[in-house]
């Protein structure tokens, strides 16, 4: 039997909402969903079926909601904290009651309950200080969104869940990627989304064939809820399980299947052969393998995925949508579009740009000599020019 195990991730669980749109994209069953916090609250939104609804309350939930006037406009993490902080000196933690009422109107029990496939979650007894996991036969029907929210309950963040007289706290504190109770469950193949994000991982007691899905951008922090963010995680998610399933490739951005390769086969010659010409030392040669953080492995088998580094590395740089997928023609297109928008400034807001521009100048005027110089202080904005200076001439 198949199982999707969730973990805990509190806002960013809303990529895992992309992933989902993904693996129906791709017709990819499972009979068992296992979820801790967020990851509970996904995979019984994913139980019951109805993806509309799961994205409704990824859509829904943000800090005006949950905070009210309290809510701070900052996305600094550090503003973030500070409400939080705040709130607990104040109240003992957020109050999760809007989240539960939206989580319960989204909810439809009989569908979940009658779904043919299996459910448990993770949360932690505080009062007998007692790792629950609890499967969905064993749920009782009026309880079912108490032990959801009890899974989810971040504490300090947010205040100590009550069921039945008993204080309950995240799931993250036992087991934030229940492979374990999925194993439990009689699973025999896992696809795990780890979110990466706090809570305890504990080891999985088989070694089972597994698909690891698990984000290769930077996502929202945390405790920071809103639409935007959440939209932007979703689209991740679903452009990672394509690449997990090898229908996407690419790193930080998504490219279609073998659009690295054409890119490699189009500019990589042209690349290599500048890059001759200006690489005089080892110290050079350090310098570059540093800044690209390049294993031996690398250096010696894989000249491609240095350039495909370089290649992301410029997109970067020049703030490409990482939520795009690509097709190599129109990744390189929106890199040239961005640079002659530059070009024709005389005021950069990003210093490493203004410093590709001026190797740019160096690179049509074959000044080695100059390059080969600030090269050594500049070596990944080198590269990027270089890159840059090839998909023009190409």
């Amino acid at each position: 039997m198949k199982a999707l195990v969730l973990s805990g991730g509190g806002s960013k669980g809303s990529y895992q909402i992309g992933v989902w749109k993904a693996l129906k994209k791709l017709h990819i069953k499972y009979d068992i969903i296992t979820g801790t916090s967020a990851g509970a609250l996904n995979g019984a939104l994913i139980t019951q079926g109805n993806f509309h609804k799961a994205l409704h309350v990824w859509k829904k939930i943000n800090l005006k909601v949950l905070f009210g006037e309290d809510a701070t406009t900052s996305d600094k993490s550090l503003d973030i904290y500070k409400m939080y902080g705040k709130n607990f000196l104040k109240n003992g933690g957020m109050d999760v009651k809007e989240i539960e009422n939206i989580i319960d109107k989204s909810l439809n029990k009989k569908k979940f309950f009658n779904s043919k496939i299996n459910y448990g979650l993770v949360t932690f007894n505080l009062s007998k200080a007692t790792p629950i996991e609890i499967e969905k036969k064993d749920i009782p029907e009026d309880r079912l969104v108490d032990y959801l929210m009890a899974s989810a309950t971040c504490y300090p963040a947010f205040k100590k869940k009550d069921i039945e007289g008993k204080k309950y706290i995240d799931g993250g504190f036992y087991d934030n990627l229940p492979i374990n109770l999925a194993i439990k469950m009689g699973a025999d193949e896992i696809i795990a989304v780890d979110l990466k994000a706090p809570g305890m991982k504990r080891t999985p007691k088989k070694k089972l064939p597994t698909v690891t899905i698990s984000p290769n951008n930077k996502l929202t922090n945390f405790l920071n809820f809103y639409e935007e963010g959440n939209i932007r995680n979703i689209k991740f998610g679903y452009n990672d399980t394509l690449k997990a399933y090898h229908k996407l490739e690419g790193g930080i951005y998504s490219f279609k299947l073998n659009h690295l390769y054409k890119n490699a086969l189009s500019y990589q010659e042209v690349y290599e052969h500048i890059i001759k010409n200006i690489i005089n030392s080892k110290a050079l040669i350090k310098a570059i393998t540093e800044v690209l953080n390049i294993t031996t492995n690398e250096q010696t088998d894989s000249r491609r995925n240095i350039f495909i580094k370089i290649m992301e590395e410029t997109g970067k740089t020049f703030n490409l949508d990482e939520t795009k997928i690509y097709s190599y023609k129109k990744f390189n297109k929106t890199l040239k579009k961005k640079l002659k928008k530059y070009q024709k400034s005389e005021e950069y807001d990003n210093k490493k740009i203004s410093t590709e521009i001026d190797f740019l100048k160096k690179l049509s005027e074959k000044d080695y000599k100059y390059l080969q110089k600030k090269a050594l202080t500049h070596p990944l904005e080198l590269l990027q020019a270089v890159y840059l200076f090839s998909i023009k001439e190409a």
